[in-house]
């Protein structure tokens, strides 16, 4: 087995026999997904980094790895015994990939990237960037494959339907509310690249994706008739005649380039210049009309319908239960019990494996000790993983799969005696928290609006935190959903009455510990006046918050109304699904402060 410098070394053997100064490797598969499928995870097999974010860059002298605030620690210690140089996103004096490379090449040097893992939008600007330098891109690079002998196959896992007593809504109304926009755009026919906007318009789900219940695959929708490109074995005699009755036919997952080129040369195709990859983009008959815009169906899976919302509400007690009693669990151990990271993972799976219609994690879970928990996005592997002790902040980040929805929730406990620094961080993040959950605002306001309300109290004493406020989160599919999300980058969307996110402050003490609380919120109407329509957060997170890290001095009385109204209710939800020694534990976490 090569190590990291022996596989950079090979690279650039190639590089030079090819002409190459430079190789551009990001985390990104042909779909433009969050979380990629091993088969494409090269970033990650060449740095030895496993975080979901970064871009790799190799030079005859130099290899870079980019990677953002999330990372930045479990980036360093990953990447530490190899050549690879940590360049830190968003530090305002690290250059970008493009700008870097136009400072260290010579005019007239080839950039090589593989145009199947770039967005079409990406690929534009990066094309733009560099050629203002006088470098040359080279979009048909491929020096991994023989290098990456052992490499995983790409995915086949078996596809099934997604019922319509879950999903809410059928196959044919979705395919025509889409076609109904490809109208409305002039649009002949439309190409999906994204798995989770696929799973959703089809009611159909795989696990082609670690925690991720979709299927690699390619659709094209016309007026007529549905193209699917996915494995012929994925699909079994149900879903073919289904999909038969429904003008729903499947062709090789390989067979989408020819089919773009054979398109008629007088198509208009809808295309999204986001989520597209530069090679189909390339693959298109040049004679077709090019519609760039969204893809439809990423607007209207993000509003949920009745049928969702009910699901979530039982689901987000089924969820709260099995934390609750992980809670419980984590509270009994203590040194003696050899209990560690990774191991309290798989306790908090058993926990949810209990509960009705779960399915898997819906990401790997973040179980966080002390200096660990300062990490954003840690991850516990086998070198990483550490004892929990007795005395100090856990954090843990954790969400499930349910035919019924969706979940994701994080909770901070400290084990011991908490320290007075940790109690007001605490109460910070949580007043953040609170402002969030409790805010009406007008329709037509957007996430970036409601971002600043989690972080004026940190703000207030110099604090803040390096990633978003809250996400969207998909219904039985990616825990990460656009395109609404809160956050302080200023996004175009609307929240709309539907829309399912999370309320997610925090704050990080590297090398300290790391604090974190989240919830899942509903957008719904609160009321209409002569001001308009207004609306707000309903909470669908059940589980209790740590009294015993909250400085009451430090609260308003609002905030204490809100706090034991919250806790009520979590006590009201969970108590009766609960061993009656969980039940009394938790009425006394749920206690009026």
């Amino acid at each position: 087995m090569i190590n990291t410098d022996q596989k950079i070394e090979r690279i650039r053997q190639s590089m030079k026999k090819h002409k190459i100064a430079a190789v551009i490797i990001p985390s990104d598969d042909p779909h433009k997904s969050e979380y990629v499928a091993e088969y494409w995870q090269v970033r990650k097999w060449l740095t030895g980094f496993s975080g979901s974010a970064g871009t790799a860059v190799v030079t005859l002298d130099t290899a870079i790895l980019w990677t953002d605030f999330r990372y930045y620690i479990q980036a360093q210690e990953q990447i530490a015994d190899s050549d690879f140089v940590l360049f830190k996103t968003g530090k305002p004096d690290v250059p970008d990939v493009p700008r870097w490379l136009k400072e260290n090449l010579t005019s007239g040097d080839i950039v090589g990237v593989d145009a199947s893992v770039f967005s079409m939008e990406s690929m534009k600007k990066l094309k733009t960037g560099l050629e203002s330098k006088g470098l040359i891109l080279d979009t048909n690079v491929d020096f991994i494959s023989d290098l990456w002998t052992d490499r995983p196959t790409i995915p086949k896992s078996k596809a099934f339907l997604f019922p319509e007593k879950y999903a809410g809504q059928s196959r044919k109304d979705k395919i025509s509310q889409i076609r109904k926009r490809m109208v409305e755009l002039n649009a002949t026919c439309h190409l999906m690249t994204t798995l989770d906007d696929i799973a959703w318009t089809l009611n159909l789900r795989g696990s082609d994706v670690h925690t991720n219940p979709v299927n690699i695959c390619f659709l094209l929708i016309d007026a007529q008739k549905i193209s699917l490109f996915m494995a012929h074995k994925k699909a079994d005699e149900t879903i073919r005649t289904e999909f038969g009755n429904e003008k729903i036919d499947i062709y090789a997952y390989e067979q989408i380039q020819k089919t773009l080129l054979e398109l008629p040369d007088n198509a208009a195709i809808l295309i999204d210049p986001e989520n597209i990859n530069y090679q189909l983009y390339q693959s298109i008959n040049k004679k077709c009309k090019l519609i760039e815009k969204s893809n439809p169906a990423i607007g209207l899976k993000a509003i949920k319908n009745d049928v969702q919302i009910s699901h979530m509400h039982q689901t987000a007690v089924k969820d709260g239960v099995a934390v609750t009693n992980f809670l419980f669990w984590l509270e009994q151990q203590n040194d003696s019990d050899n209990i560690s990271e990774q191991s309290v993972a798989d306790v908090l799976y058993a926990f949810r494996k209990e509960q009705e219609l779960f399915i898997d994690n819906s990401f790997d879970p973040i179980m966080a000790w002390q200096d660990h928990s300062a990490m954003c996005h840690y991850s516990a592997t086998s070198q990483s993983d550490v004892a929990i002790g007795s005395n100090g902040m856990f954090l843990t980040d954790s969400g499930g799969n349910y035919l019924s929805g969706t979940t994701d929730i994080t909770r901070t406990v400290y084990r011991g005696v908490p320290t007075q620094q940790a109690i007001i961080d605490y109460t910070l993040v949580l007043k953040g928290h609170i402002a969030v959950a409790t805010t009406l605002f007008p329709k037509g306001t957007k996430g970036f609006q409601i971002d600043t309300l989690a972080r004026q109290y940190l703000w207030n004493q110099g604090l803040d935190f390096g990633h978003g406020t809250g996400h969207g989160v998909g219904f039985f599919l990616c825990v990460h959903e656009g395109p609404a999300r809160i956050s302080p980058h200023p996004t175009d969307v609307k929240l709309e009455k539907g829309m399912l996110l999370t309320n997610e402050p925090g704050i990080y003490r590297d090398g300290g510990y790391g604090i974190r609380l989240e919830n899942m919120i509903l957008v719904v109407q609160a009321f209409e006046n002569e001001f308009g329509e207004f609306f707000k957060f309903e909470n669908l997170t059940y589980c209790h918050l740590e009294k015993n890290l909250m400085d009451k001095k430090m609260l308003s009385k609002k905030e204490i109304d809100y706090i034991d109204t919250y806790h009520a209710k979590v006590y009201d939800k969970l108590h009766r699904y609960l061993k009656l020694n969980v039940a009394e534990w938790l009425r006394k976490k749920t206690g009026p402060l």
